[in-house]
């Protein structure tokens, strides 16, 4: 039987460890109420420190928020410890979930893995703790069957069977795509020579050099080959990497990125359709109204069409312009329409491009605005006979940038529009239909010989040449008194104002002849005496060799 102090001593002790055990009691249902506060705390900025749990080199989810004071990372690696140590120990490895009040926890063969807060959840992507858990479940299942797989010896084998299987397919597709380029490349160089050299022969190395245009047009022949090669290549280390369990997430990425980008550049096409049909359909109105254009203009320049405002000179730059004009709003409307007009790389494009036309540009539409003045003024046209500077000839082309003459001495002259428009032209064709292009000679002639005798003489010579128009006459005019002599002028008129320079060729051998005719020496008496007979040349000495009857 006890006593009194050792019933004392039992009951103490009793009471102590039911004290202890409430203690731990009321820890235990106070912990998940902790914690979860604590997790609404962290929650109050989720993603800061977001971690991605990946196992087996295969990404699970995204950690966003900590729980019970462990970060993401924390959450993580304890996430992978877990899971290596159950599939350790081996057995069924199902997966599972159960709603928590926190989130929703993933089970391994009913031990707990992991929880999916509701945290870790993206709501501006329309994530949920229960979508989040089940795509977890998915991807660790996957990388459950992984691990498995990268231990058993027979299904490494296989693996490495098949890359060698790969690789030899690949060597073999390499060496035939390598053997139809080494094929088909000469016989197109051959063709592509023997057609250049039938239809222009020398075309392609001069214009192209010593490449020629056979190699050019290999080129993208080449090209072709390379890029065949290289997705040979990317897809058979995709293929390979998948293959083997642990990298066959990074052959599922390159896979999936050809095919995103296939798909992206495919659907980019089907959605350009539309607007490629839309410019297509603005292209073809265009080339309508240019041939409108182009049959209207050609009706003018052939004399079926008159109209005021325009005649056949001035057909052809304004047919021009009227085009160019056109076809600019037609790009200006397609241009929105046109696939990647509103990338960034084509608006810098352009911005390139017009930096370049507004810099390089300025002279060229200096010259074209003078070519415009040029035409619409009608100070020149086509077949003109004209002197711009010292320059003689007959206008060939009237331009937008330049002008071109065509010399007496056959010689053709491009002259810039802008040097004509600041220059003095002289036009000797517009006035040439009333009356014939005028054209003078000058002659002095000494006091001593009658001024009647000269003028009649030179109409002797005027008439007598074969190539002056008789209407208007010819003229003399005495010109100037000089000190010793008088100076007559004669005028003439040709119709042909190319004919300038064999007019005055044989008016000046006519006169030659007619003041030796009368008597009459041609010499300006800048001398202090006379000779002590005329300076004449005899009839019969006329026609003194070289010179012919």
């Amino acid at each position: 039987m006890l006593s009194r102090g050792q019933l004392r001593k039992r009951s103490g002790g009793a009471w102590a460890a039911l004290a202890c055990l409430m203690f731990l009691s009321m820890a235990a249902w106070t912990q998940p109420a902790l914690a979860q506060a604590g997790e609404a705390a962290q929650d109050a900025a989720p993603g800061l420190d977001a971690v991605d749990l990946t196992i087996a080199n295969r990404r699970i989810f995204t950690m966003r928020s900590h729980a019970s004071g462990a970060s993401p990372a924390d959450r993580a690696w304890a996430v992978r410890e877990r899971v290596d140590l159950l599939v350790e120990r081996g057995g069924p490895l199902e997966l599972s979930t159960r709603e928590v009040p926190e989130g929703v926890a993933v089970l391994l063969d009913g031990n707990f893995v992991f929880r999916v807060l509701h945290a870790d959840a993206d709501p501006e992507a329309g994530e949920t703790a229960k979508t989040v858990a089940a795509e977890a479940v998915r991807n660790l299942s996957q990388s459950i069957d992984e691990i498995r797989e990268s231990r058993d010896a027979h299904a490494m084998l296989i693996a490495a069977g098949y890359t060698v299987l790969a690789t030899l397919v690949l060597v073999a597709l390499l060496w035939l795509l390598r053997r139809g380029y080494a094929w088909l490349a000469p016989r197109l160089r051959e063709f592509v020579d023997r057609r250049s050299a039938t239809i222009a022969p020398g075309w392609g190395s001069d214009v192209v050099g010593r490449v020629g245009l056979p190699q050019l047009v290999v080129m993208p022949l080449r090209l072709l080959a390379w890029i065949v090669a290289l997705l040979l290549v990317y897809e058979w280390l995709g293929l390979v990497l998948g293959f083997f369990p642990y990298t066959r997430p990074w052959g599922e990425t390159l896979l999936g990125s050809l095919l995103d980008a296939l798909g992206g550049f495919g659907m980019g096409i089907l959605r350009a359709v539309p607007d490629l049909l839309f410019v297509f359909l603005i292209f073809v109105v265009t080339r309508f109204i240019v041939r409108v254009v182009r049959v209207f203009f050609d009706g003018v320049r052939s004399g079926r069409v008159h109209v005021g405002w325009v005649d056949e000179t001035t057909a052809r730059p304004t047919e021009r312009l009227l085009t160019a004009i056109i076809w600019l709003f037609a790009l200006v409307a397609a241009y929105p329409y046109l696939p990647g007009s509103g990338s960034e790389a084509f608006k810098g494009i352009g911005v390139f491009v017009g930096l370049m036309l507004s810099i390089g540009a300025s002279g060229v539409v200096n010259q074209a605005v003078s070519g415009l003045m040029l035409m619409y003024t009608r100070a020149l046209r086509p077949g003109e006979f004209v002197q711009i500077g010292d320059t003689e000839g007959t206008v060939t082309s009237v331009g937008f940038l330049a002008t071109r003459i065509e010399t007496l001495r056959h010689e053709l002259i491009n002259i810039p529009n802008s040097v004509i428009a600041s220059t003095v032209t002289r036009n000797y064709s517009r006035l040439a239909g009333e009356g014939g292009v005028r054209l003078l000679t000058k002659l002095t002639i000494g006091y001593d010989t009658p001024w009647r005798q000269v003028q009649a003489m030179l109409q002797i010579a005027a008439e007598r040449t074969s190539v002056i128009a008789k209407d208007p006459p010819p003229r003399v005019l005495q010109t100037a008194l000089q000190d010793f002599y008088v100076e007559y002028t004669l005028l003439v008129s040709v119709t042909d104002p190319a004919q300038k320079f064999v007019a005055l060729n044989e008016l000046h051998g006519h006169i030659q002849d007619v003041f030796n005719e009368y008597g009459v020496q041609i010499m300006s008496p800048n001398y202090v005496a006379d000779p002590a007979g005329p300076k004449l040349v005899a009839k019969e000495q006329w026609f003194e060799a070289p010179a012919a009857k």
